[in-house]
């Protein structure tokens, strides 16, 4: 089942956690304030003023390691990666807005129960058991598993900032979120007919870790995922593409209208000397789509497109114009695209 929904119900619980421990770190940091010198004099059987000197320092000074205040602080420790100072990963959550972000997240994912269990599962129950299925829309639904994932993380992240939450730690939470609610999607499709899908569920865990690796690593940053949609005949002509009879297909089910896209923004891999000649905002796209999924003789299609950063075009000036830069770059805009294969067209505009 293809999931471009985004929901995370599940946030209240992981804020009420994110608080709680936010807490106990603050205790954590002041019994684990060790000088390093202390540490040093007791590995030479000396003292702490001793080591001083014997390390060339006139006077004893305390060092303290700083505090690991969130649970990626405690996963990154030991890398290479420089420590955050304490004072950048605390959160001053605005709990009104806090309360707003939950309550939302719970009305949609309590809509989007509803559209599920009445459109996709509630006739089709079966004991839970393991399906994979390969052939089902090409890839196009495994590439929306993990668009959605991303997704679903870039917008809990964007909400939990906007609540008062540090940038690292809503990025965590928000891919958090992302991986809890796919996998629960799986979980019931694991009591249906179609069963719970390995595959599926890998390209759920990708896609949730995919906002976090960019963070981390930013050369993965001059790649971005998008996604263009133009209805396609199956959506209304034929019932059962793709699904099962009596099925109400909407866009999240009409993989012959979805393309997905791997824009690459060519002006980061450019030379310095060759980077004038190159806007900062022109990317370059890969996309892939498929066609005659209602019928038998299902086909890939491969394209190449020009495509757009927004985080180039929109100023960057306040906190919102780059969330909504940002998001724009999730989706490719109407733009001339080549087809490579099978055969080759020009598209003036590809949606």
């Amino acid at each position: 089942m293809n999931i471009l929904f985004y929901c995370p119900g599940y946030m209240c619980l992981l804020i009420s956690f994110h608080a709680v421990f936010a807490q106990s770190s603050n205790a954590m940091n002041h019994s684990c304030e060790i000088p390093l010198l202390q540490q040093m004099g007791a590995a030479l059987s000396v003292s702490p003023a001793t080591a001083a000197s014997r390390f060339g320092h006139s006077e004893f000074t305390p060092v303290v390691r700083p505090a690991l205040h969130s649970p990626q602080a405690l996963l990154i420790a030991g890398t290479d990666r420089p420590e955050t100072d304490s004072s950048d990963t605390r959160s001053d959550i605005n709990w009104t807005r806090m309360s707003l972000v939950c309550g939302s997240f719970a009305a949609l994912i309590t809509g989007i129960h509803v559209y599920q269990q009445s459109g996709w599962w509630k006739d089709n129950r079966a004991p839970f058991h393991f399906q994979e299925d390969l052939e089902y829309g090409l890839w196009v639904d495994k590439i929306g598993h993990f668009y959605g994932a991303s997704l679903f993380a870039f917008i809990a992240r964007q909400a939990l900032e906007w609540a008062g939450m540090s940038e690292e730690s809503a990025l965590w939470y928000g891919a958090g979120g992302a991986l809890l609610f796919q996998t629960y999607v799986e979980i019931q499709d694991g009591f249906s007919l179609w069963g719970f899908d390995r595959v599926d569920f890998a390209a759920d865990v990708a896609g949730a870790a995919w906002p976090v690796a960019r963070y981390y690593y930013p050369p993965l940053r001059r790649f971005d995922l998008k996604f263009s949609y133009y209805p396609s005949r199956t959506l209304h002509e034929h019932s059962d593409a793709g699904g099962f009879q009596g099925q109400q297909h909407l866009i999240f089910d009409d993989y012959e209208g979805q393309t997905f896209w791997l824009s690459m923004k060519v002006h980061d891999f450019l030379p310095s000397k060759a980077k004038s000649y190159w806007p900062d905002f022109l990317c370059l796209a890969v996309g892939y789509a498929t066609r005659n999924v209602a019928g038998t003789d299902a086909y890939p299609v491969f394209l190449l497109g020009l495509d757009l950063d927004m985080t180039k075009i929109i100023p960057g000036d306040t906190a919102f114009l780059r969330a909504i830069a940002e998001a724009l770059n999730f989706f490719r805009l109407p733009l001339p695209a080549l087809r490579i294969s099978p055969g080759t067209v020009w598209y003036g505009v590809y949606f």
